[in-house]
């Protein structure tokens, strides 16, 4: 669990690190921050973005469905807890953080009870064909 922990942290971290780059072309980022980028958390407190906020709601619907004796994990035991990780972050007042369109778009498929496989958006900008 430690492990875990320590990852999540610093993918939170390097998220908030190089959010203010997030929608910026190299060219533009080189200018602003130098070849190095961004060396200093913006903020205080610094904010992870969207990107995060999913990859934390995956952590706790992991948590949720862990495996116990005679249910392993597996897609039917995972998919329940991360819908409604995936739902609740959608609905979050902290859901404020430019979340793509296609992550709410699935979202709202989601929540309509559609499938996984039904309720991604394939092919999009967030989505490569492979997806759905």
């Amino acid at each position: 669990m430690l492990r875990a922990t320590g990852s999540l942290f610093g993918l939170a971290y390097g998220d908030a690190l190089g959010k203010p780059t997030e929608f910026l072309s190299v060219p533009e980022i080189v200018a602003r921050y130098g070849h190095r980028g961004p060396q200093d958390l913006d903020g205080d407190p610094a904010l992870v973005t969207d990107d995060t906020q999913m990859a934390l709601a995956v952590a706790w619907a992991l948590v949720d469905a862990q495996p116990t004796e005679g249910r392993p994990w597996s897609a039917a035991t995972l998919e329940p807890p991360l819908r409604q990780r995936f739902l609740a972050w959608a609905r979050s007042p902290q859901n404020n953080r430019a979340p793509g369109q296609t992550c709410l778009r699935a979202c709202a498929a989601l929540e309509d009870g559609y499938r996984w496989q039904r309720a991604t958006v394939s092919g999009s900008k967030g989505c490569v064909p492979t997806c759905g």
